[in-house]
């Protein structure tokens, strides 16, 4: 049984998550909402310009791909959230938006997040958060795909997050027709994220790129202070135990 939890003011499932193998894979369990604006209530768009250089939009990540031969063509966005609108102390929890669409005219399989990617995914701060279905951000009658989030450390390969839409009985822009599908996962400021590499298939496949909780050596956690921040707050003390001293 899952138990309920509460973050900036938003209830839903904890994550409950089932034994796909024997160690290293589980499938995400769907804590599906009705709607974006169930997710937003208390959220600001978090600026990430300052940790991903040459996004365009601050705090999202749009990319189109086209397969080989155009057996399907779409896009896939990634949009970021936090109780503040920017990283820091005062940042707590943060809501990370995917829209997938599919153009067609075949369906797509899958989307893999993190294979062969400079950088890896964060398995244990994904197998942490929170994540499930939009239903206002999904097509009428378009079937949610099984997730899978696999760890690969023991193999030194990355970790793999995997939106398998076929295995889920229902591919994505089937037919020539345009689909969508949402998902969130909200999770504590806690949490690194980068850009990664995303492997779409059906038949064929093409790599485009994304947003997604990383463990990338070196890159501080969204939670952390900015340098700036932590030579001010260091300065600031200073200056009161000077004047205490006087």
């Amino acid at each position: 049984m899952s138990k309920i939890v509460a973050l900036r003011g938003f209830v839903c499932a904890a994550p409950f998550f089932v034994l796909a193998s024997a160690a290293s894979a589980v499938v995400v369990t769907d804590n599906a909402v009705a709607t974006q604006a169930d997710l937003l209530t208390g959220f600001v768009a978090l600026d990430l310009s300052g940790i991903i250089p040459g996004l365009t939009v601050a705090n999202s990540l749009t990319s189109n791909f086209t397969a080989p031969g155009s057996a399907y063509t779409g896009s896939l966005t990634a949009s970021v959230y936090g109780n503040v609108a920017n990283p820091g102390a005062s940042l707590d929890t943060v809501l990370m938006i995917y829209e997938f669409t599919g153009n067609g005219p075949s369906g797509i399989d899958q989307f893999a997040f993190g294979i062969d990617s400079g950088t890896n995914l964060d398995f244990n701060d994904l197998l942490n958060s929170t994540q499930g279905s939009i239903g206002d951000s999904t097509s009428a009658g378009q079937g949610s795909p099984t997730v899978d989030l696999v760890d690969n450390s023991s193999s030194s390969s990355n970790d793999t997050l995997t939106f398998g839409f076929i295995a889920g009985g229902d591919t994505l822009g089937a037919n020539g027709q345009t689909e969508t599908f949402g998902w969130y996962i909200l999770s504590s400021a806690d949490i690194a994220i980068n850009m990664v590499d995303v492997e779409v298939t059906d038949f064929g496949a093409v790599v485009t790129q994304s947003l997604g909780i990383v463990n990338n050596p070196g890159q501080p956690n969204l939670n952390v202070p900015a340098p700036g921040s932590v030579t001010l707050i260091l300065g600031a003390f200073g200056l009161i135990n000077r004047r205490r001293r006087t």
